[in-house]
């Protein structure tokens, strides 16, 4: 029996984000968020888009689409998206890495976030 990683991996940037999960060629993208998906001219710069992302992800984890998540961004992308993460989302959360890895390509990120070879510790599913 294979061990199915359940987490949703997160890498953005100011920009862009990408939702991945593992398949059977390591990790690949499952979504794009883009940050015109935040409206206005100021919304990358005033954390609507981390707003964005972590609503996206708060989804996820409330349908439980998503058991635990992975995020890596740059420091204040990251602080916008944890700040937005709600009650139930905020102990899913098993690793943050603060690095901008969104020019990585799927097949390479698994290595930056150091994934544990018997899996997450994952929180109790209410």
């Amino acid at each position: 029996m294979s061990y199915i990683d359940p987490v949703w991996y997160v890498v953005a940037d100011s920009l862009h984000a990408r939702i991945l999960k593992h398949g059977e060629h390591g990790l690949a993208t499952i979504a794009h968020l883009k940050s015109d998906d935040a409206k206005g001219p100021e919304a990358p710069r005033d954390g609507a888009y981390g707003k964005v992302i972590a609503a996206y992800l708060n989804d996820a984890v409330r349908k439980k689409e998503a058991v635990g998540l992975a995020i890596a961004a740059p420091g204040e992308v990251m602080h916008q998206i944890t700040a937005h993460l709600d009650v139930e989302s905020r102990p899913a959360v098993v690793k943050t890495v603060d690095k901008d890895l969104t020019n990585i390509p799927d097949h390479n990120l698994a290595s930056h976030f150091d994934i544990p070879a018997t899996g997450w510790p994952l929180p109790k599913i209410r």
